[in-house]
């Protein structure tokens, strides 16, 4: 009995429910019992405590109201990155590790549907709590936002953006969660996610009079940008909503190379002896 109750809870695939869908909810479930995912809304729950006094005490001013908005939507994207970034890195390898993905794979499941089950879970849970924590922070200024030379639009388009950042940031961590240990993936994404540009601009520069320099160059062109998506600071800072075309071409830059991961993320998967 007692070695029946250490066996891992099988999956059940039924025909009517799709499996990725079936997966997706078996990770869901997984998030649920992270505690240190609480550490997450503690912070947030820390600024809103901050935002709500400054509010009490009659600071209403736009300046300082753009302020606690940029703040406030600074963490929400932040925290709802690193999420994304703990979940997908974390998935695959620990399951591999606690034999708990083997149940699973030993059901008329494929394999790349198992991808596809926890890249939803994965980037639904990233957007769940980046439109949690976005809600707060708007509501907490609702009578203020937008302030005065802010564009509501542009706050749309980037909250867009934003949700097809963190999908591509699913994507990138998971395929590298498959060839990479968990630490050195996540240390990998979260500087990419959060100081590429800088970061590939100084190789630019380093490696620019180097013989192969065109050739890095084609390289790194190859890496996207997280920060050509992640524009809610232009919205406080009181930018112009983008043009259609433009922002169309932001978001065919996020799209099609989140899928493209995710397909070699599947094949990769699909190979890959467990």
């Amino acid at each position: 009995m007692g070695t029946q109750a250490l066996q891992p809870r099988p999956v059940d695939i039924g025909d009517e429910t799709p499996a990725p869908a079936l997966v997706a909810r078996v990770v869901w479930l997984e998030i649920r019992r992270k505690e240190e995912y609480l550490a997450l809304f503690i912070l947030m729950g820390l600024y809103l405590m901050i935002a709500i006094g400054a509010r009490l005490v009659g600071d209403g001013r736009d300046e300082s109201v753009a302020l606690m908005l940029n703040m406030g939507l600074f963490l929400s994207s932040s925290l709802a990155a690193v999420l994304t970034l703990l979940t997908a890195s974390r998935l695959i390898p620990s399951e591999v590790e606690n034999r708990t993905l083997y149940p699973l794979l030993a059901k008329p499941v494929h394999r790349r549907e198992v991808i596809l089950g926890k890249f939803l879970a994965t980037l639904t849970a990233g957007v769940s709590a980046f439109a949690l924590f976005t809600l707060m922070t708007t509501l907490t200024w609702v009578q203020k936002f937008p302030i005065a030379g802010q564009d509501l639009f542009m706050f749309i388009q980037a909250a867009i953006l934003q949700v097809i950042a963190l999908g591509l940031l699913a994507s990138v961590a998971l395929l590298l969660s498959l060839v990479l240990p968990k630490a050195v993936t996540i240390l990998t994404v979260g500087v990419l996610y959060f100081a590429g540009e800088p970061i590939l601009n100084v190789l630019r520069s380093v490696t620019r009079d180097w013989t192969v320099g065109p050739a890095v160059d084609n390289v790194l062109s190859l890496i996207p940008s997280f920060s050509n998506l992640t524009l809610l600071q232009r919205f406080t800072d009181g930018a112009p909503a983008l043009g259609f075309g433009e922002f169309l071409g932001l978001c065919l830059y996020g799209l099609i190379p989140m899928l493209v991961f995710l397909g070699l993320a599947s094949h990769l998967f699909e190979r890959k002896e467990i």
